[in-house]
């Protein structure tokens, strides 16, 4: 087949912007440090890299669920914690209460303690994340949940929350509790803790009149009741303590995941520099070499092979 000369300067042309591509595609792979440019370059491995970054996009959102989850949940346990140790102190006055040989002056004097640890109860179940999120008020996150009136001349501590519990995502396919109901620990099962210890003031201050069975009874009430909500306390504690311990062990679970997922990344995507480098070497030789070539092709002519 006779080649025309305008069929070689096409072909050469051709040939030499081949090349250039070549290299300009090599030095841009070694400087964005991916052997992935464009989806064409390895349509399938482009694929799948895309679907490990959202993978890896999802545990990122999921360790940032568990840690907000944690610090709600440290603040949750902390309040109930402090609860526990209240109520427990509340019960070693009432058993104290009880002694034959106090004064109506002794007990005076452990109602105003009660009182006192009535007013701290109170301000716990309507403690906050930090954020002004109550945290014992369900779904009900912007009010205390628990509102104080006055009925008949005595006080009344009513639940303004509800039985919301709210969740967050910490896994692919989990889901973790982050409320307590205040009102399931506080005020359930017919014994309001508030109420108690109402009573128990207003027991301790009874004037000297008061039968001493009158008064063992009262204690008795006092402290079968504070028993029961304490046992709930401590339950909802060791809840709140297990959720923690589960948030730690998904963590390290997420890490490890997150690892997997770069490494994976890196094989799909990533770039070896030393055989790039030796690539990009290579084209440019061969680059040169055509262009040299060419330029020896354009200088001949009749007159030069004549001669």
């Amino acid at each position: 087949m006779r080649i025309s000369t305008n069929m070689i300067y096409t072909l050469g042309a051709n040939q030499m912007g081949n090349l250039q591509s070549q290299v300009a595609t090599t030095q841009e792979q070694i400087s964005a440090g991916t052997s992935l440019l464009t989806p064409a370059d390895n349509p399938v491995a482009a694929a799948n890299a895309m679907d490990v970054s959202q993978q890896q996009s999802l545990n990122t959102q999921y360790a940032a669920n568990r840690q907000a989850a944690e610090s709600s949940l440290n603040m949750t346990g902390s309040a109930l914690s402090s609860m526990t140790t209240l109520l427990q102190s509340v019960k070693s006055l009432v058993i104290s209460a009880g002694n034959p040989g106090l004064t109506a002056s002794d007990r005076s004097n452990i109602a105003t303690q009660v009182q006192s640890d009535y007013n701290s109860l109170l301000a716990l179940a309507n403690a906050t994340d930090g954020n002004g999120n109550y945290l014992f008020g369900g779904y009900q996150t912007a009010n205390p949940p628990f509102v104080q009136t006055t009925v008949n001349g005595s006080p009344v501590v009513q639940y303004e929350g509800d039985q919301g519990v709210r969740q967050v995502q910490i896994s692919a396919s989990e889901q973790m509790n982050l409320s307590t109901s205040g009102q399931a620990v506080l005020q359930s099962g017919g014994v309001d803790i508030f109420q108690t210890l109402n009573n128990l003031v207003g027991l301790l201050n009874a004037p000297a009149t008061q039968t001493n069975a009158q008064l063992t009874t009262g204690l008795n009430l006092a402290n079968d009741n504070v028993t029961q909500v304490l046992n709930k306390t401590i339950q909802a504690s060791a809840s709140v303590g297990s959720n923690l311990s589960q948030l730690s062990a998904m963590d390290t679970i997420g890490s490890s995941f997150d690892v997997q997922y770069s490494q994976t990344l890196s094989n799909l995507q990533g770039l070896n520099y030393a055989q790039a480098i030796s690539t990009l070497t290579e084209q440019s030789t061969t680059l040169q070499a055509a262009q040299k070539s060419f330029a020896l092709i354009d200088n001949l002519s009749l007159f030069n092979y004549i001669n």
